[in-house]
């Protein structure tokens, strides 16, 4: 029996989307600091969610290019904490708005784009099922 993985369930980035534009949309409108605080939190705990489940699948397919797909996850996910320590040190609006809409929106495009792409060609093959009922 053949299996595949639901790629187009996996790599829905929808949420992703919908909460950067909640949190940029919170800065625009010049809300609370703890609303923000809270916004950022969901945002770090989808994207940790979101990578964790794209590695178990990369795992469980012996994707090839699974150590590389990880370390760029790994990389993103430093730097957005780093960005978030910065944000609660100082609070400074147009920083974090920098990093959302440029360095954060252009890394999540081009990783969508490049390495998500060719993770979802090698999970969307049919493998044998290890375990055939």
């Amino acid at each position: 029996m053949s299996q595949t993985v639901d790629t187009a369930r996996l790599f829905d980035h929808s949420r992703f989307a919908e909460l950067l534009n909640a949190l940029l949309d919170l800065l625009d409108d010049q809300a609370p600091e703890a609303g923000i605080d809270a916004q950022l939190l969901c945002l770090q705990q989808h994207l940790q969610g979101q990578f964790a489940a794209e590695e178990e699948a990369m795992l469980a397919t012996a994707f090839p290019a699974t150590a590389a797909h990880k370390k760029h996850h790994d990389h993103a996910l430093d730097k957005l904490a780093q960005r978030i320590a910065q944000w609660q040190q100082g609070h400074d609006r147009k920083v974090l708005q920098d990093y959302l809409e440029n360095e954060l929106a252009e890394w999540f495009v081009s990783h969508v784009n490049v390495r998500d792409f060719v993770t979802a060609q090698h999970l969307s093959l049919p493998r044998q099922d290890a375990n055939p009922s």
